[in-house]
């Protein structure tokens, strides 16, 4: 997905080889979503998959311009629409939480 941003494109990905949700900029990387998928245990009031978000990074050349909300965004609603609930060891993507209750309903 591009996403246009003060006349410049940035670009999302997911690489699930590596799990991890990408942001790049004139085609070099410059930040990163990592994650853990893992099924649901039989304790937790979930069926679905859970994905563990445990890192969040952007380029300190490219910080203050939201991107890396864009990019956690981008990396929860890519989630849910494979039908994952989430969990997070980062502390911006908390952040994110805390600031975005819409997506409370889909934490595990």
């Amino acid at each position: 997905m591009d996403l246009e941003i003060s006349g410049e494109t940035f670009t999302f990905a997911q690489d699930t080889e590596t799990s991890r949700f990408t942001l790049s900029h004139d085609g070099t990387i410059i930040g990163l979503v990592d994650y853990i998928d893992r099924e649901a245990s039989p304790d937790e009031t979930t069926d679905s998959a859970v994905r563990t978000f445990t890192h969040t990074e952007v380029s300190p050349t490219f910080g203050g311009r939201g991107l890396a909300a864009h990019l956690v965004r981008f990396a929860l609603e890519t989630s849910a629409e494979a039908d994952l609930k989430f969990r997070t060891t980062c502390s911006y993507v908390m952040e994110f939480f805390r600031k975005n209750p819409e997506f409370e309903e889909l934490r595990a």
